[in-house]
């Protein structure tokens, strides 16, 4: 007899108690300064040309400093230009108190609440890797390990509820040796990310998971670099998980994150009142879906789950324009009944295409393996190919990556509301862009050099002579104005260029020359 059990808890409360948080946003960024990334940020951000805008802006610490007076700021987002806020003040008080205030809603939460992100398991033993090999198999992400890609150097963030056990489990040993996780952050104010729930961990192990000694069992991208967020609180479901949501892909913009993969949905809430509808699905709504697109026009390829509500329809983000949504098949590639349907309510193929989502090999946070069911390992598994997928093609942006996904499904010529483009094959993927033949410009290998960066008062270029007689040098600020231009004729390889009187912040050096049809771009950063 086959035993379910559920991965997720909840504690039932003898009393009902409603929880409030208000999520504010602002009407403006007055004057702020420029958010922080990471190296491993302006190199992804240079491969993709993102150039900045005003979502790169931060929230403005003023309007935060006086928030805080009357109550809690709990998570800020920058592309939304808003904080999540507890406080024992009304909405009409605040809005009435401070003119900066564009909007408020209030989220809400009234527990008990029916458990989410079930998950089933129906079958629990120990087996061989082969038997792992075959969800891999069904992608064809094995063809990507036989040319010896399997995630190294690819920098990937798992946002979930939770990955209890993680840290002790053998199954991610190796992660934790080599020092491959990189960050954590509990979006929820906790004091690490290895509470609350189980389903992250089982989330990753289709990833990253690989048997520490026998290699029993082994996810789609065993060498990748990781990124742990918890953004889902397992006890509720209301707007503010959406909100930090976007914090979460806020923050694997600024780390350098490449890929971001999401196994949570949102489409009914605990309170009707905030439930979205159907409409509200069309890739350009949601805070979810947003904050997605954001990411992904920032050079992140974002996978997320589709849900587990067919036949009904997909939850958000799953809608949003740019995200790679992934449905569910089973070990015959055969759609999967629970597996969320599209298309989005503008008419856009969702899922993108499918995975293994029935009887998925996982490893639960009791360090077992077992045989669950959801497109919450759908996902992963796609996003450990995808990060092999990158690795092969380090140099391919977000757009080109998710396009040769796409177009390598089964059935991309024929799509469908069940499975999207398909079942996809990553060799065919990769064979599409070793193909392509596209100019890569990249400044280092073609000796263009700018240090130090970052700079205080010079920046040094190096390579100029391969410009020609002449070149243009052009810095751009975050909002795209021209704050230096110089034409240079006759170009030694050295120049000294003096940015004394440039503000800080981050800027675009441009160089082109129309002699020689070259054109070189770097982000700079200014202390």
């Amino acid at each position: 007899m086959k035993t379910v059990l559920l991965l997720i808890f909840l504690f039932l409360f003898s009393n009902i108690k409603a929880q409030d948080t208000l999520l504010i946003f602002f009407k403006d960024k007055p004057n702020e300064s420029i958010v922080n990334l990471s190296q491993r940020a302006i190199a992804r951000r240079q491969k993709n040309k993102v150039t900045f805008d005003s979502r790169d802006k931060n929230v403005s610490k003023t309007y935060i400093d006086v928030l805080s007076q009357d109550g809690t700021v709990l998570n800020v987002s920058r592309w939304l230009n808003g904080v999540s806020f507890s406080t024992n003040l009304s909405e009409e008080t605040l809005i009435e108190k401070y003119d900066f205030i564009r909007e408020t809603k209030r989220s809400r939460s009234i527990l008990p609440t029916k458990p989410k992100n079930e998950v089933l398991i129906e079958e629990s033993k120990l087996f061989n890797y082969g038997i792992a090999d075959s969800q891999v198999r069904q992608i064809n992400a094995n063809c990507m390990h036989d040319m010896g890609y399997t995630g190294t150097g690819v920098y990937v963030a798992i946002i979930d509820a939770g990955f209890r056990g993680m840290d002790t489990i053998s199954y991610f040993d190796s992660a934790y040796i080599e020092g491959r996780i990189l960050d954590t952050y509990d979006f929820l104010g906790g004091p690490n990310v290895y509470g609350y729930s189980g389903h992250g961990t089982s989330v990753s192990s289709c990833i990253f998971g690989k048997k520490a000694v026998s290699e029993t069992y082994m996810g789609t991208a065993v060498d990748i670099d990781i990124a742990l967020y918890v953004s889902e609180d397992v006890a509720s479901e209301t707007l503010v998980e959406e909100f930090n949501l976007v914090a979460a892909l806020e923050r694997c913009d600024s780390v350098g994150a490449d890929i971001a993969t999401i196994s949570l949905g949102y489409f009914n809430f605990d309170d009707p009142l905030e439930n979205h509808v159907y409409q509200d699905l069309d890739g350009v709504t949601t805070m979810a879906a947003i904050g997605v697109n954001a990411a992904v026009s920032k050079g992140i390829v974002v996978i997320v789950s589709a849900g587990n509500s067919g036949p009904g329809n997909i939850a958000t983000p799953c809608d949003a324009d740019s995200s790679l949504c992934i449905g569910g098949v089973n070990k015959d590639g055969v759609y999967v009944l629970f597996s969320s349907v599209g298309p989005s309510s503008d008419g856009q193929v969702k899922p993108d295409v499918v995975a293994r989502a029935r009887k998925t090999w996982v490893v639960t946070d009791a360090g077992d393996i077992v045989m669950a069911n959801g497109t919450s390992f759908s996902a992963p598994l796609m996003a450990g190919a995808t990060a092999c997928l990158i690795q092969a093609n380090p140099m391919r942006t977000v757009e080109e990556i998710i396009e040769a996904i796409r177009e390598s499904g089964h059935q991309f010529s024929e799509p469908d509301e069940f499975m999207g483009y398909g079942i996809p094959d990553l060799c065919i993927a990769h064979d599409s862009l070793q193909a392509k033949n596209i100019e890569i410009t990249d400044p280092e290998q073609e000796g263009i050099v700018v240090f130090p960066n970052p700079a205080k008062s010079t920046i040094g270029i190096s390579g100029l002579a391969a410009f020609g007689d002449s070149c243009i040098i052009e810095l751009m600020d975050a909002t795209g104005k021209q704050v230096v231009t110089m034409k240079i004729i006759n170009a030694a390889n050295n120049l000294s260029l003096s940015v004394q009187e440039v503000s800080s912040g981050y800027y675009t050096l441009m160089i082109s020359s129309n002699t020689h049809k070259r054109h070189i771009e770097k982000v700079l950063i200014l202390d």
